[in-house]
C-alpha cells in the first residue's frame, strides 16, 4: 500500500472518529437538557354515570360481548322485536346470551315505527306487542328507545301504559341523576363512523368537569366502514377498556334502568 493511500486511509478513520465523537456529545446534551413528558393527571369522578346503549339489535352488536364481559361494563340493547332472527339481526339465543352477561334488553317497537306517524291500535301493536315479545323469551324488559328519537304526547303515553318505566330519545344529552323526564331521556349526539376514541372519552370528562351527570351513548353498527352510523370494533374495545378502568376511579356505568329506577 502505498503511503498517500495510507494517509488517505488514516484521514478518513479521523474523520468518522470525529463525527461520531460530536454524536455523542449531541446525544448527551440532548439527555440533559430534554423535559421528561408530564404525566397525564388522575382522574377522579364523583358524580358522573355512563350508560351504553344499542338500537335495533344488529348482528354486528353481539361482537362486543366478549369486550363488555372483560371490562366489567354492561349495556342496553333495544330490541326491535320482529326482525329478531332475520338476516342481519341478532338471534333469540343470542339475545340470551347477552341478557345472562348481565346486560339489559329494551323494546325499539316491533318493525322500527315512526311512532308519532301511528296512533290507536296500530300505535298499541307497535310498542306493546313489541315488548311482550321480549317478555315471552323470559327477558325483564323495562326500558324502550323512540325510533330515530321521535314521540309525541300519545305515543310517550303508549310507552307507560304498554309497562315500560323509562324511555330514551337520541339527543340534548347529558342528562341529570334524576331526570326531568324518565320518559324522554337525553343522549349524547350518535355515535358514528367518524367518532373517534377521544372524543367519547371527552363526553365523560366534560360532564364530570361541569358537575356531573348522566352520560348516555347511543350506538348502532359495530364494524369498519359498514354504515354510517356505525363504530369500529377495536374503537369500542379501546373505549371499553378505558371504562373498565376509570371505575376505579368513580366512575358508574350502568344499565337504563339500573340507573333510571335504582333498587
Amino acid at each position: 500500500m502505498s503511503r498517500s493511500t495510507r494517509t488517505a486511509d488514516l484521514n478518513l478513520q479521523l474523520r468518522n472518529k470525529t463525527r461520531l465523537f460530536f454524536l455523542l456529545v449531541l446525544t448527551l446534551l440532548a439527555s440533559c437538557t430534554s423535559k421528561p413528558e408530564p404525566a397525564l393527571p388522575a382522574l377522579t369522578f364523583k358524580n358522573t354515570v355512563v350508560s351504553l346503549t344499542f338500537d335495533d339489535g344488529d348482528a354486528d352488536n353481539y361482537a362486543v360481548r366478549d369486550i363488555l364481559a372483560e371490562n366489567n361494563l354492561r349495556a342496553t340493547f333495544y330490541i326491535v322485536s320482529g326482525f329478531t332472527g332475520t338476516n342481519g339481526y341478532m338471534t333469540e339465543d343470542q339475545l340470551r346470551d347477552l341478557y345472562n352477561d348481565g346486560n339489559e334488553i329494551g323494546g325499539h317497537t316491533l318493525s322500527h315505527s315512526n311512532v308519532p306517524d301511528l296512533s290507536g291500535a296500530d300505535l298499541e301493536r307497535e310498542i306493546c306487542q313489541d315488548r311482550q315479545n321480549l317478555l315471552a323469551h323470559g327477558f325483564a324488559v323495562n326500558s324502550f328507545a323512540y325510533p330515530y328519537g321521535h314521540y309525541d304526547d300519545e305515543s310517550k303515553q303508549m310507552v307507560v301504559d304498554c309497562g315500560y318505566n323509562n324511555a330514551r330519545g337520541v339527543s340534548g344529552g347529558p342528562d341529570t341523576i334524576p331526570p326531568v323526564d324518565m320518559y324522554v331521556l337525553n343522549a349524547m349526539p350518535y355515535i358514528v363512523k367518524d367518532t373517534r376514541f377521544p372524543k367519547m372519552t371527552r363526553y365523560v370528562t366534560e360532564v364530570e368537569n361541569d358537575g356531573g351527570g348522566w352520560v348516555i351513548f347511543v350506538f348502532h353498527h359495530v364494524c369498519d366502514g359498514c354504515n354510517e352510523y356505525a363504530i369500529k370494533l377495536n374503537v369500542f374495545d379501546q373505549f371499553a377498556k378505558w371504562l373498565g378502568e376509570q371505575q376505579a376511579n368513580g366512575l358508574v356505568v350502568k344499565t337504563m334502568s339500573e340507573v333510571a329506577n335504582p333498587k
